[in-house]
């Protein structure tokens, strides 16, 4: 009596080896697939939405800092497109400021503008650093 049933799963079951051989080839190839195309990082790479500047104003205190170069920066900074945030911090010596970017900001144009208003600043004191 023949067989009724016919196509590739009923092959299969008939022959034990030839699936077995045929699912560890596949695997196999998947495998070798997914070790050379997926991309692994260790350290993946990133645009920073943010703007730092760090001006140093040595032997200034906080509130010198603040009314010297942080104010100056801040209002230099006020009319450019793309500026989502802008915060600063006056700490000894030193102004720092952060100007987070929004989303779909042009960054390299946005930081462009940033470093051509803060170098026409002409109002900061003589003792600070570029």
């Amino acid at each position: 009596m023949k067989n009724a049933f016919t196509g590739p799963i009923a092959w299969m079951a008939q022959n034990h080896v030839a699936a077995n051989l045929l699912m560890f080839i596949l695997l196999a190839g998947g495998l070798i697939m997914i070790a050379t195309s997926v991309r692994q990082e260790v350290f993946p790479d990133f645009e920073v939405d943010m703007v730092v500047i760090n001006v140093p104003y040595p032997g200034a205190s906080p509130a010198e800092v603040e009314s010297g170069i942080i104010l100056a920066v801040e209002e230099a900074l006020e009319g450019i497109d793309g500026i989502k945030e802008v915060t600063s911090v006056a700490i000894e010596g030193l102004a720092t400021i952060q100007a987070e970017l929004f989303f779909d900001a042009d960054k390299p144009q946005v930081a462009s503008d940033i470093q051509n208003a803060v170098d026409r600043i002409s109002t900061l004191p003589d003792d600070a650093e570029d």
